[in-house]
């Protein structure tokens, strides 16, 4: 993965040789993108502003390198795919920002298939105590690569870029090339390879502490193993689609369950709010969940809609089923459409076991589980 990596930030080290650009902030953007969508390095570092002037050296053999041709003959593809619009430019003297909305390949979930698929071939070579070469390895991830294709449906992402350009003799240079950047022309790979090294590092990390410590690391938050604390937010993946299901995008909500109300203090506030509200079932208690979900990321022209989609898990691990529903008198979490950066709040009613140390568990979309604790 890092070697894979390097490809990448030779790409950005091309920036850093001199080149021509353009009389508008504008047009200097769609050269570099457009000749991103060849991945014509050349190109795009003529777009870039000249702050080093050490030749950078090896580029072309790394990209033309045979061990790497299956994963930048992907690469090429994708970017051809690309598309991009310039939706404004502010311009202050000698500097400017562009805002650029684009569209492109997300590479990451036919990766991340692939080294997945990859690893499980491996394994039981490892344990036979067979070792791979490189050229041996490299082949194998490429035919997992053709296989997981073959599988993984293609998926694109959509992101707003402002792309900070400077003035000098009367051309526009982007002053740097960044991530977000690189990830359109090179299928989110850069954001990708971020998170598998630090996934590399925090297994490292993991397999120098103890036993005992690495047993309570690897639980991950939000598992029933290691439930989200009262009050405490979790970021939880989501996918979700258009009204006609034609398109389909991912995001990250927030969600934290702020407080729970139990027992005769719930039933007091049904009563206030409702007075056909009735008591529970025997032997349970009603409580009421006070909720707040945000929309971190997302698609800016379509919303994601929020769900109560709450359940009970007793302390022996049973969900109890909600035969009997309490109703408040407004501020109930509920079905709401919402854009990124937006935040909802409410409040939902249960009932538990009485007196029972239970959980709650969210369900994303029928995908995962996600637990917190009640106290």
């Amino acid at each position: 993965m890092r070697k894979w990596r390097s490809i990448a930030i030779s790409m950005l080290s091309l920036a850093l040789l001199a080149g021509c650009s353009g009389a508008k902030p504008e047009s200097t953007v769609e050269e570099f993108f457009k000749a991103g969508k060849q991945l014509d390095t050349e190109a795009m570092a003529a777009a870039v502003l000249s702050t080093n002037e050490e030749e950078v050296t090896g580029t072309e053999e790394l990209l033309t390198d045979e061990s790497n041709e299956y994963l930048l003959e992907y690469f090429k593809t994708n970017a051809e795919k690309m598309t991009y619009e310039v939706t404004g430019s502010e311009i202050d003297g000698d500097k400017a920002v562009v805002t650029m909305n684009t569209k492109y390949v997300d590479g990451a979930p036919l990766i991340k298939a692939t080294i997945s698929s990859a690893f499980m071939k491996m394994l039981p070579l490892a344990f036979s105590g067979t070792e791979m070469t490189e050229e041996e390895t490299n082949q194998m991830f490429a035919d997992t690569m053709k296989e997981q294709a073959e599988i993984v449906s293609e998926t694109f992402k959509e992101t707003t870029l402002k792309i900070d350009l400077v003035k000098q003799d009367n051309e526009w240079y982007i002053t740097e090339i960044t991530d977000e950047m690189m990830d359109v022309v090179m299928s989110g790979f850069m954001s990708l390879s971020t998170e598998l090294e630090g996934s590399f590092e925090e297994t490292e990390t993991l397999d120098e502490t103890s036993t005992e410590e690495s047993d309570a690391e690897a639980s991950v938050i939000g598992k029933r193993s290691n439930p989200v604390p009262l009050g405490q937010s979790i970021e939880i993946p989501v996918e979700y689609s258009n009204e006609d299901w034609t398109e389909n995008y991912e995001g990250t909500i927030s969600l934290q369950i702020n407080g729970v109300t139990k027992g005769q203090a719930a039933m007091d506030t049904l009563m206030a709010e409702n007075q056909f509200n009735e008591a529970p079932p025997e032997g349970m208690e009603w409580v009421i969940l006070d909720v707040t979900m945000k929309l971190l990321d997302g698609n800016q022209d379509t919303p994601y809609t929020t769900s109560p989609a709450f359940d009970i898990i007793s302390s022996s691990g049973s969900e109890i089923a909600q035969d009997t529903y309490g109703t408040l008198d407004g501020n109930e979490f509920n079905y709401n459409d919402i854009f990124p950066g937006a935040e909802v709040s409410g409040r939902v009613v249960k009932y538990a076991p009485m007196g029972d140390n239970f959980l709650i568990s969210y369900d994303e979309n029928y995908s995962a589980a996600f637990y917190f604790r009640a106290q």
